[in-house]
C-alpha cells in the first residue's frame, strides 16, 4: 500500500470512527449498567472460559479500567500514567460499589472529553476518540463474562461488534497477535456475519502480520454466525464449533491459540 493509499484508508478510518461516538457512548452506558447489575451472589461464580476469573475478579478488572482510562483522558500525550497509578480493588462485596463509582466518573470525563485531543494509549499517542472505542467494546464483552457465569450471557449488540471486529484487526492483531504461533504462510479466512449488511472481513496471515479487507470471496476457511458470536470467537470466548464452518476449521483454531490478547 502506497502513502496515497494509506492516507485514504486512515481519513476514511476517521470518519467512521467519529460517525460512531454516540453509538460508543450509548453502549459504554447500557452496558455499564448491565455490568453494575451484578449481585452479591454472583462474585464468586467462576467466569466458564477464562481460567482462574470470577465475576468478582471481572468486577475488579473492570473498576480498576475505568479508572486507568480517566487517568489517559486526563493525561497530556507524552505523559501515560503508570499502572500503579491506580489502586487495586478492594476485596469482597465492596468491588461492586467500587466498581460503579469508577464507572460513573468515566461516564462523566467522556461527556466532557475532546475526543480529537490527543491522549497516550498503549499503541502510542492517539485522539482520545481510541479510549472511547476502546472502553465501549471492553465492557459489552466483559459484561457477556459475567452473564456466561450465570449460563445467560446475551450477545453483544450488533453494530457494536461489527466494530468490535474491526477494533481486534486493527488494533490487537497488529500489536499483540502472537505471530510465531500464528504460523501465517499467506491462508485466507472469510467471516461473514449474518445479521447485518456490513459484517464481512476476509483475512490473510502472514509471518509477522494479518491483513484484512472487507470482503466476499472463497478463502480458505468460512466462518458464518453473529456480528456477536463472530466477535466473541475472536477474542476466544466461544470455540469456532458454535459458527457454521466451511473448510479448514484449523485456521480459527490457530487464531485463538495465537490472538491472547
Amino acid at each position: 500500500m502506497d502513502a496515497a493509499q494509506n492516507t485514504n484508508r486512515n481519513d476514511d478510518l476517521d470518519m467512521k470512527l467519529n460517525s460512531n461516538i454516540e453509538l460508543y457512548k450509548e453502549q459504554y452506558s447500557t452496558e455499564t449498567a448491565r455490568l453494575g447489575a451484578t449481585t452479591n451472589a454472583d462474585l464468586p461464580k467462576e467466569i466458564p472460559h477464562i481460567e482462574g476469573w470470577t465475576v468478582g475478579s471481572l468486577i475488579g478488572h473492570t473498576g480498576w479500567v475505568y479508572r486507568f482510562v480517566s487517568l489517559c483522558l486526563a493525561a497530556s500525550a507524552d505523559n501515560a500514567p503508570s499502572r500503579a497509578s491506580v489502586p487495586e480493588p478492594p476485596p469482597g462485596e465492596d468491588v461492586l460499589a467500587w466498581a460503579v463509582e469508577g464507572a460513573q466518573q468515566l461516564e462523566f470525563d467522556l461527556a466532557e472529553a475532546d475526543f480529537a485531543a490527543v491522549r497516550p494509549t498503549w499503541t502510542g499517542p492517539q485522539p482520545a476518540l481510541w479510549w472511547l472505542r476502546r472502553i465501549a467494546n471492553e465492557v459489552a464483552v466483559h459484561r457477556w463474562d459475567a452473564q456466561a457465569a450465570n449460563d445467560a450471557p446475551e450477545p453483544v449488540a450488533a453494530a457494536l461488534a461489527v466494530d468490535g471486529i474491526n477494533e481486534i484487526l486493527e488494533v490487537f492483531a497488529p500489536n499483540r497477535m502472537r505471530f510465531p504461533q500464528l504460523d501465517g504462510k499467506g491462508e485466507t479466512v472469510h467471516l461473514h456475519a449474518t445479521d447485518v449488511s456490513d459484517g464481512e472481513w476476509v483475512l490473510t496471515y502472514h509471518p509477522d502480520r494479518v491483513d484484512f479487507e472487507h470482503d466476499h470471496r472463497k478463502c480458505d476457511v468460512a466462518a458464518r454466525g453473529t456480528a456477536s458470536d463472530l466477535l466473541l470467537m475472536l477474542w476466544g470466548r466461544l470455540p469456532a464449533s458454535r459458527l457454521e464452518i466451511f473448510g479448514d476449521e484449523s485456521l480459527l483454531s490457530r487464531w485463538q491459540s495465537a490472538a491472547k490478547f
